[in-house]
């Protein structure tokens, strides 16, 4: 290799680094999938064991895990594309639509140029938003998000954040528009594009999704967010065992991400490690302990195991952490 060559090689990595640590700071504070299944549940901690009987599966019937994921390269049809979160009041209650369906209005977000507020001001109310987010008043937080940008329609953060937010809830193509729009503005910002990427695949729509992984790797491949969702698509795509070993990389790297725990513990399920998907299932329901997905495949493991009391509980919690989220949208 002439050293000409070589030069320029270096050049060219300096010229990313100076890239990343600009969209870095673009990005701050940034909303990330895993805080807000941690926090738009509504109250936080886990709920105490209910007494009296269990509206459990009858004995023998083994419930379907919570996420069922699509045919390996299977672009389901556009009809069967939205995605339950949530698991249903009970067994024989189907799947199919999230709980915040009848809430999917999209509020007005003006165009036109207005005269953006100060910086610290804004920085104020994103903080606002957040704080009204754990504390379960998300329809508040939605509407905080929407005066900001009536007031900045460029608004980076808002238009993640909301992104994420609407994603959470189910409201899955309002949440697209919002991260289109954020990675229009920071087209090199690999946790946007990430966010963007995980929406995607609540609609199945796996190739685009993969393409936008791809790029926000080459950005930063050392981006958590980014090996995150490469593990969630070799998920959604049938790709178990690829996706455990890609998730578990992001657990030890990422102790506290829940979400990677989560979805780490669905490919042992699927692949047959009960025991192991136990285990890594109670992680992810200490880290987004709001969440009632952990719980509800908990509930299913310990099902499939024969041990029925704990089932019960699982699905106990599970219900009722799907209440409360559902009372903190009304």
């Amino acid at each position: 290799m002439s050293e000409g060559g070589s030069g320029k090689r270096r050049r060219g990595r300096r010229g990313r680094s100076r890239k990343k640590k600009k969209a870095d700071a673009a990005q701050g504070d940034l909303l990330t999938p895993d805080e807000a299944a941690a926090t738009s549940g509504g109250e936080t901690g886990t709920p105490e064991r209910e007494t009296g009987e269990t509206d459990a599966p009858d004995e023998g019937e083994a419930p379907e895990s919570e996420v069922d994921a699509p045919e390996p390269e299977r672009e389901a049809p556009e009809s069967e594309q939205e995605e339950s979160r949530e698991p249903p009041a009970s067994e024989e209650e189907s799947r199919e639509p999230p709980a915040s369906e009848e809430r999917s209005h999209r509020p007005h977000v003006s165009e036109s140029p207005v005269e953006s507020k100060p910086a610290a001001e804004d920085g104020g109310s994103l903080a606002e938003a957040r704080r009204l987010v754990e504390a379960g008043r998300v329809q508040e937080a939605i509407g905080l998000y929407h005066a900001l940008l009536e007031r900045d329609p460029r608004n980076l953060k808002v238009h993640n954040n909301l992104g994420v937010l609407l994603d959470e809830l189910g409201e899955t193509e309002e949440a697209i528009r919002h991260l289109e729009q954020a990675a229009e503005i920071e087209p090199e910002g690999a946790e946007v594009l990430t966010n963007l990427a995980l929406a995607l695949m609540s609609l199945s729509r796996l190739d685009r999704a993969a393409e936008i992984v791809e790029k926000a790797l080459l950005l930063d491949p050392e981006t958590g967010s980014g090996r995150l969702a490469a593990g969630i698509l070799s998920f959604r795509r049938g790709l178990y065992a690829q996706a455990e070993t890609e998730l578990h990389v992001v657990c030890q790297k990422e102790p506290d991400n829940g979400l990677a725990f989560y979805y780490r513990g669905e490919a042992l399920n699927r692949i047959g490690r009960y025991e192991e998907a136990i285990e890594v299932m109670l992680e992810a329901s200490n880290r987004i302990p709001n969440d009632a997905r952990p719980h509800y495949t908990l509930g299913h493991l310990y099902d499939r195991m024969g041990r029925k009391d704990e089932a019960a509980e699982m699905y106990r919690k599970a219900r009722d952490l799907q209440a409360r989220a559902e009372a903190a949208l009304r």
